[in-house]
């Protein structure tokens, strides 16, 4: 459709299509016949480099800029170590609602032990804005988002 259509190539683009890692999606019941909509997206990155954040940005962005009705829950997964690394997207623009780390408690112990003041202060960053967050929590926040 998007080759055979002009519009749609200036709209969506042809270069790079948004596939987020995991889409949730909601049934509405008023509305029988309809697709569901977008309740949350996840990008699941293993690490965090410059360019992975930025795809991050450019793919959420693209769905912001693009929804119909409410915005849905824009996170990222990671078990990235290096809380400058973490920061680069959990301090963000408002494109990621919250970074979930899959080992964040042992991240933070391992700071508390030998991080360096600039891991330090990064991850103090995080943590007090509450957009670095437990994996263990993410399952119970799309559910009541």
């Amino acid at each position: 459709m998007v080759s055979a259509n002009p519009d749609l190539r200036i709209t969506i683009g042809r270069d790079y299509l948004i596939k987020p890692d995991v889409a949730i999606g909601l049934e509405n019941p008023s509305i029988l016949g309809k697709k569901p909509f977008l309740h949350a997206a996840i990008s699941c990155k293993w690490t965090i480099r410059s360019d992975r954040v930025q795809n991050i940005r450019h793919e959420f962005n693209q769905m912001i800029r693009h929804r119909r009705g409410r915005q849905p829950h824009l996170v990222t997964v990671t078990a990235e170590p290096l809380p400058s690394r973490l920061a680069s997207i959990a301090r963000g623009t408002g494109e990621v609602d919250a970074v979930y780390h899959i080992a964040l408690e042992a991240l933070a112990a391992a700071i508390d032990a030998d991080g360096n003041d600039e891991q330090a202060e990064a991850w103090d960053e995080c943590i007090g804005q509450k957009r670095l967050l437990s994996y263990d929590a993410l399952v119970e926040t799309i559910a009541s988002w």
